[in-house]
């Protein structure tokens, strides 16, 4: 496999820089702090755990990294860019180029094949052998012989095989997972898991997984805890 692109940007030597990051949102109760002083750094190649209660913020912190959501204050540098200086096209195009996301819900495009699912968005990313590439990365999760099947005709654990292909097609710096195997069973989701480590060791890409599952997160080289807001423990590897 191909490595990641180079990240010639980066400035703190880190693939992902927060300092003091606040998230506010207003709700009709008023001011809701969602993120509250939050400051990490995770080391290219590395892979971080992050657990924590339900609302405490872990979705949200990944939003912030991968530029879906804003920070009302701080700093946020991902794969060496400093987000907070970018407008909302520079943002897309930074995602195509630099993260790959993983969710739960596997969010597939019904009317497409498993191959269009991963070769499509590479098209539009300007990628001349979206196709081939496409099919190596299927391959690479067992799925060559569904080339031609749509979603509806895969199963749970398959989709999300196909979703974890078309994140790791365009070879992103980062890898952000947000409970990967959230709706499969624990057998199912061991296999998914398994690839997913497998991938990101074979391609060195910085990998970020938020799950409720703490012994799935101590397959990563560290865990942080993300509560109320706030990083509570495991800022150091």
């Amino acid at each position: 496999m191909s490595e990641p692109r180079p990240n010639s940007n980066l400035t703190n030597g880190a693939a992902v820089y927060l300092q003091d990051v606040h998230l506010s949102l207003t709700s009709a109760a008023g001011e809701v702090n969602i993120l509250r002083g939050i400051s990490l750094a995770v080391d290219q190649g590395e892979a971080v755990g992050i657990i924590g209660p339900s609302g405490g913020g872990k979705s949200t912190m990944m939003m912030v990294i991968a530029g879906l959501e804003r920070a009302s204050s701080g700093q946020v540098e991902t794969a060496g860019i400093d987000l907070g200086q970018m407008n909302e096209d520079e943002l897309a195009l930074f995602r195509r180029d630099n993260v790959g996301i993983v969710f739960q819900d596997f969010h597939l495009i019904p009317t497409m094949t498993a191959l269009e699912n991963v070769a499509v968005p590479l098209e539009f990313a300007g990628i001349e052998d979206a196709y081939e590439r496409a099919r190596d990365r299927l391959a690479a999760v067992g799925l060559d012989h569904r080339l031609e099947h749509y979603p509806g005709q895969l199963s749970g654990g398959e989709q999300q095989r196909v979703a974890l292909a078309r994140a790791f097609a365009p070879r992103p710096a980062i890898l952000l997972a947000d409970e990967p195997t959230g709706n499969l069973d624990g057998k199912t989701g061991q296999v998914v898991m398994d690839l997913l480590f497998e991938l990101h060791d074979t391609a060195g890409t910085t990998l970020m997984l938020i799950s409720h599952d703490r012994l799935l997160a101590e397959r990563c080289d560290r865990i942080i805890t993300l509560a109320d807001g706030k990083i509570t423990d495991g800022v150091e590897a």
